[in-house]
């Protein structure tokens, strides 16, 4: 049986199959025609590498962020969005049912005093009370050593969420926080993001894979809400509206062009 090909849009006669340029290759050529432009600068391997991660097939904003966003495990008890078939490849990176070690209290003692050997504090799949969440948060708003905190699969609720934002409104160290598979409703996932419209040091935010879904208005609040952040380079989400991520992705990329003309000097 023969096939027939016409090019970048040709389509598979056997199978109907169609392959075709997508808007991330446009994006890509476009911002990458401008980034050669710039005078004085040239576009190195890490600056392709970043535009080609956001726009490619793995974009850092895809309707589930197969790259983080984690398979729980049953103990939890929460629905998992993620099909079978993508959760093998993610739980290669980050098991949810993987025994956390970590010592709460001595960790938050180490908040606490800002001790300066704590860059990355990961509290995953450690179930908290909320009394426990609060202190941290608190605690974190004044550190300036830690600047990744990983609290994923730890039972985070709504209520906690005020102490993320007071975190987020305060602390100019933090540049990546982890938040996926928790118990954070569509409503306050858009709060926790709208806190972010004068954060300029946060680049990676990942609340994928709550209990709750989010609704089609709490998407495009977020979307809305992420055009006034323009550090923000990481963003996953599991996405139901187009539209909504189709914002959010431009949003992304606009930001991720920021850095690349920062590094550069441009900027």
């Amino acid at each position: 049986v023969s096939t027939q090909s016409t090019g970048s849009s040709g389509i598979n006669a056997e199978y109907g199959e169609k392959k075709e340029k997508t808007i991330y290759d446009d994006e890509f050529e476009k911002l990458l025609m401008e980034a050669e432009k710039q005078g004085g600068a040239s576009v190195d391997d890490e600056d392709i590498d970043a535009l080609a991660e956001i726009l490619g097939a793995s974009s850092l904003l895809g309707s589930v962020d197969i790259s983080s966003c984690s398979r729980p495990g049953k103990e939890t008890g929460l629905k998992s969005p993620i099909a079978d078939a993508r959760a093998e490849k993610v739980q290669a990176e980050v098991d949810m049912t993987e025994t956390n070690d970590i010592e709460i209290e001595e960790a938050l003692g180490q908040i606490k005093n800002n001790d300066a050997s704590l860059a990355t504090c990961c509290f995953n799949n450690v179930q908290m009370d909320a009394e426990t969440v609060d202190s941290i948060t608190s605690a974190m708003v004044r550190n300036t050593s830690v600047t990744k905190l990983e609290m994923c699969n730890c039972g985070v609720t709504d209520s906690a969420i005020e102490g993320f934002i007071t975190l987020l409104q305060s602390n100019t160290t933090l540049q990546s926080l982890s938040l996926e598979t928790n118990k954070i409703a569509g409503k306050f996932l858009v709060k926790l993001v709208q806190s972010l419209d004068t954060n300029e040091t946060l680049k990676e935010l990942r609340i994928a894979n709550q209990y709750y879904s989010t609704g089609v208005g709490d998407e495009m609040a977020i979307a809305k809400a992420l055009e006034k952040n323009t550090s923000l380079c990481k963003f996953s989400l599991n996405w139901k509206n187009g539209g909504s991520r189709n914002t959010a992705d431009r949003f992304i990329m606009r930001n991720n062009d920021i850095a690349r003309k920062k590094r550069q000097g441009l900027a």
